[in-house]
């Protein structure tokens, strides 16, 4: 690491000392208030009820960098997301280790199909239209059935409500520019935007577009009835050593309700989603096209008695994929779940919950089970277990290649894992606290392997897992501070040594996440700091195993608001010129600027 990063170290470590000593004025700042989530149950609870470590993302955040892609925001949040750099590389999250296949990425509550490959891009899903993000760490099969191995990442938008306008421009470095337009209204509401860069390395220009729409058909208390839908492209540059042209195109159509029945309520949603995909190789002068729907519905009804809030519900997804590699295939699935949360008394909290899942040939039960203790208002303990499993995708199934003889295996087994987790939450008026330390293994792992002349998948890795989260942030009054600091230690099974000792650290041991936002006067500043540390070899060009350097990166900006309705703001990204790679042979972005100008009336 340069000694400029050491320096900035220091700085940044300063200034979160010196905030230590600020006045706290109430009335400077807004205190935290208790959040209510939905996407650990299904059931909206108060964040100090819900299992398990659940991180949340208000609209005040969201509002603050609504010019940022999905991905490039959760990156800053401190998530590890797996990219080559860049507005054209794919973008997905990895939570507590695991491969992004086996994170579930919803929106609005819906699973988003992730195509033959099971992977959800999240560098072309825009911010903008976004109420709250919620993430949450698995297992989390016994609620949303496969592939939450990981967790889940809930992406809630909300388009309608008090009436505003909402306009934002942007430009910066590599002839860089986003828009993005937001209207709402009481009913109805839509946004509408689009962004464009030549990119950090030849032949990575990228371009996209979006359109959202929200219509309420009927709303009253609790009860409503709304449709949703998105409209996404992008169209990009592969730059490396086989560079190529893919083009995506997404379409997200969602009809959800919620009413009040008896006891308790039952909610549905009935969706529609297209994914169509190409890629052209210029390389091998190929092209490959790939079209992925689906059509789901879920249904569910919460009993709410006096100790006891039952959730009993019923999900049905029909999947049809057509694709030049795959070939076309039809793929039923049918999930039964139930989950009850038992108050045993003022102080203990009993969650349970039991899915069975049906994916064409293959069925899957994944138990949860754990309890909560309050040992005060502020502080509460906690202590889970379950299991997951991911489907085997498409393009494990089916795939075919026979210049490079590639075939899929349909005779594969789902991948199927377990957790432990022990959880600990704190929150006070100003301050929250969060941390879990678990343990979690996978059998069944599905890995491509070469014999007998052939590349295929087979279900016999192992691979077991141990960390720790930790998430604090406290409200100084014109200071807000947040530190977030995850371990990992991710080990393969090595059938030569009947032991676990192969490094799959790719993203690093170690990753704190430092951030501070103060508020002096008309002007907004904010700084970050990433420090990635204990990465494993991996693979340069010649297939030669070679050291992953640590690296940090740093970023501030400063905004200022002309009026109620008027701000401007700069923000700089990896402002030390870093150079580092996440992947061997793929260079992120150096440093890099952005303005922004923002209208909302």
């Amino acid at each position: 690491m340069k000694n400029s990063h050491f320096a900035f170290l220091k700085l940044l470590i300063l200034i979160f000392s010196l905030s230590l000593t600020l006045p706290l004025h109430a009335s400077q700042q807004a205190e935290f208030d208790e959040e209510i989530v939905v996407t650990a149950t299904k059931i909206p609870l108060a964040i100090s009820e819900a299992p398990g470590l659940i991180q949340t993302i208000d609209q005040e955040e969201i509002k603050e960098n609504n010019t940022q892609s999905v991905a490039d925001f959760l990156n800053n949040r401190g998530f590890t997301v797996s990219t080559q750099g860049g507005d054209c590389s794919v973008a997905t999250i990895r939570l507590d280790g695991v491969a992004a296949n086996q994170t579930v990425i919803l929106i609005d509550g819906v699973p988003v199909q992730g195509g033959t490959l099971g992977e959800v891009d999240l560098s072309y899903l825009p911010l903008v239209g976004v109420e709250k993000i919620e993430v949450v760490n698995g297992p989390l099969s016994a609620l949303y059935g496969a592939n939450a191995l990981g967790g889940v990442v809930n992406i809630i938008p909300e388009l309608t409500g008090a009436p505003k306008f909402l306009l934002n421009l942007s430009g910066g470095s590599f002839s860089s520019g986003r828009a993005g337009m937001q209207i709402k209204s009481e009913d109805w509401g839509l946004t509408i935007g689009g962004n464009t860069t030549k990119g950090h390395r030849p032949h990575s220009a990228t371009e996209g577009f979006h359109l959202s729409a929200q219509y309420n058909l009927a709303k009253l208390h609790d009860d409503f009835l709304k449709i949703y839908s998105g409209y996404r492209t992008k169209n990009a540059q592969i730059p490396g050593s086989f560079p190529g042209n893919q083009t995506d195109e997404n379409f997200f159509l969602n009809l959800s309700g919620k009413k009040g029945l008896g006891v308790g309520y039952g909610e549905g949603k009935l969706f529609y989603q297209t994914w169509d995909n190409s890629y052209e190789d210029l390389t091998m002068n190929t092209q490959d096209s790939h079209l992925s729907q689906r059509w789901g519905t879920d249904l569910s009804y919460c009993y709410e008695g006096e100790n006891h809030r039952l959730l009993n519900g019923l999900s049905y997804y029909y999947d049809t994929f057509k694709s030049t590699t795959t070939g076309d295939h039809q793929r039923h699935e049918v999930g039964v779940y139930l989950q009850d949360l038992w108050d045993l008394n003022d102080y203990l909290l009993l969650h349970s919950g039991l899915r069975w899942d049906q994916i064409a040939d293959l069925s899957a039960l994944s138990p949860r089970i754990g309890v909560i203790g309050f040992l005060s208002d502020r502080l509460n303990l906690g202590i889970n277990i379950g299991a997951a499993f991911r489907a085997p995708t498409i393009n494990d199934l089916y795939y075919t290649d026979l210049a490079w003889n590639s075939y899929g295996n349909p005779n594969l087994k789902p991948e199927k894992g377990h957790k432990l987790e022990v959880t600990g939450n704190w929150r006070s008026s100003r301050s929250s606290l969060s941390a879990n330390l678990f343990q979690s293994h996978l059998n069944d792992g599905i890995v491509w392997t070469f014999a007998d002349g052939k590349y295929m998948p087979e279900n016999i890795d192992k691979l077991k897992t141990t960390g720790f989260n930790l998430r604090s942030e406290h409200n100084w009054g014109p200071v807000i501070t947040s530190i977030g600091y995850t371990f990992l230690n991710k080990l393969g099974w090595d059938a030569q040594t009947k032991k676990y000792n192969r490094d799959l650290n790719v993203f690093g041991q170690h990753r704190l996440n430092l951030k501070a936002r103060a508020t002096l006067g008309k002007f907004n500043v904010k700084t970050g700091c990433q420090f990635i540390a204990n990465r494993n070899q991996q693979k340069d060009e010649n297939w030669q195993d070679v050291a992953m350097p640590d690296y940090a990166l740093f970023s501030v900006g400063l905004q200022y608001k002309f009026n109620d309705v008027l701000s401007c703001s700069l923000d700089a990204e990896n402002i030390t010129n870093a150079v580092y790679e996440i992947h061997k042979n793929y260079p992120m972005p150096k440093r890099n600027f952005q303005f922004n100008l923002s209208y909302h009336y």
